[in-house]
């Protein structure tokens, strides 16, 4: 039910896209929430079979199972922390790029003046990403979520460029 609505969402719901005067506000990693979701499953079903078959399994498969936990845990406590909840505000009042997220809160990134965007890849898929100009590849930040080759991913990159792209391209235009 909850991964049907949000496939249902547009980009700007998903994303968490706030777009106001002079700014814009957006969470571009927020699609990878649902990992956690299959983190958890993994963590509780490894559990119970930790729990129902303890004797059955032996040192090493408990030892196993305890790994496995060990693992997704601490990989789901790295996601939420340093890759789903981190916000990026575009200012244009104050001529500045913010990143925000649970631990470090709110920092200023760059300028918004020098900030250049462009399409990066990994692999099959590619998103975009943000740098200071000229050196834009020694440090970027990603701003949307991965796009790959297919249709349906082609029409969500369009929707992304119409709705949150072109606003952020319009701020820094301002300041040009």
């Amino acid at each position: 039910m909850i991964l049907t609505r949000y496939w249902v969402m547009n980009i700007k719901d998903k994303l968490k896209v706030e777009i106001r005067d002079g700014s814009v506000s957006l969470e571009p990693n927020r699609g990878m929430a649902s990992s956690l979701i299959w983190f958890v499953a993994t963590i509780v079903v490894t559990a119970i079979v930790w729990a129902l078959f303890y004797k059955q399994l032996g040192e090493g498969g408990r030892l196993l199972c305890i790994g496995i936990i060990v693992y997704f845990f601490i990989h789901g406590i790295r996601d939420f922390v340093f890759r789903i909840n981190i916000r990026y505000e575009f200012n244009h009042y104050e001529n500045a790029v913010y990143r925000d997220n649970l631990l470090f809160h709110r920092k200023q990134i760059m300028q918004l003046d020098e900030v250049v965007i462009f399409v990066n890849n990994i692999g099959n898929d590619w998103y975009y990403a943000m740098g200071i100009k000229q050196k834009q590849f020694l440090k970027n930040y990603k701003i949307s979520p991965g796009f790959g080759r297919g249709t349906a991913s082609q029409k969500n990159a369009c929707e992304y460029e119409q709705q949150i792209l072109t606003p952020i391209e319009e701020l820094i235009a301002k300041l040009v």
